[in-house]
């Protein structure tokens, strides 16, 4: 059975989420023109820049040097590949969203990290598309005999040595570059 899509805004192309900004946070005036960078407020000067969010990603690899690629259970990318990783809370820093999400995601305790690279990227999601900096480690992990899908977010996991055919399958494309980094370093 194929799946619906339950809203119009599923069926229309995403929008920035800056479009979405019709009225003022502050004062409540209507916006004079939405999907401006930032968005100022001509009533209170209330001004708003709509700066990329944060995000990490894990590049792990098993003893044989093969790299841990999830397949993601949901939107975006469901069935596409990527990497164990996700954005980044209030409060936390980057490596502790690291050990975090590649905790929830797969079950998997991390030991050691260096900072690889970052790369832009777009998160769309229920109609509005999100600007969010994508920032990529090499994990390494105590075990992978503990790990475990988390369930609802991913649907199963792949070990490779990614070669076109899994580029070509990364649900983001700055998982597929930071990937892509990572095998010229090898």
């Amino acid at each position: 059975m194929k799946p619906r899509k339950s809203t119009a805004a599923a069926k229309t192309k995403p929008q920035p989420i800056r479009k979405a900004w019709e009225f003022c946070p502050h004062c409540g005036a209507a916006a004079e023109k939405t999907g401006k960078h930032p968005f100022v407020c001509s009533t209170c000067q209330f001004t708003h820049f709509f700066g990329p969010v944060s995000a990490v990603g894990g590049i792990a690899t098993d003893p044989a040097g093969q790299v841990l690629l999830l397949v993601r259970a949901k939107d975006p990318g469901k069935g596409m590949y990527g990497l164990p990783g996700g954005f980044v809370d209030p409060g936390e820093t980057v490596e502790e969203a690291l050990q975090r999400e590649v905790l929830e995601e797969v079950q998997l305790e991390v030991t050691s990290y260096r900072y690889l690279v970052s790369f832009p990227n777009e998160y769309n999601y229920q109609g509005f598309t999100l600007p969010v900096t994508d920032m990529f480690f090499v994990v390494e992990v105590a075990s992978f005999d503990t790990m475990l899908a988390a369930d609802g977010e991913i649907e199963g996991w792949h070990f490779c040595h990614p070669r076109k055919k899994e580029l070509k399958r990364m649900a983001f494309e700055s998982n597929r570059r930071a990937l892509e980094v990572f095998l010229k370093q090898r």
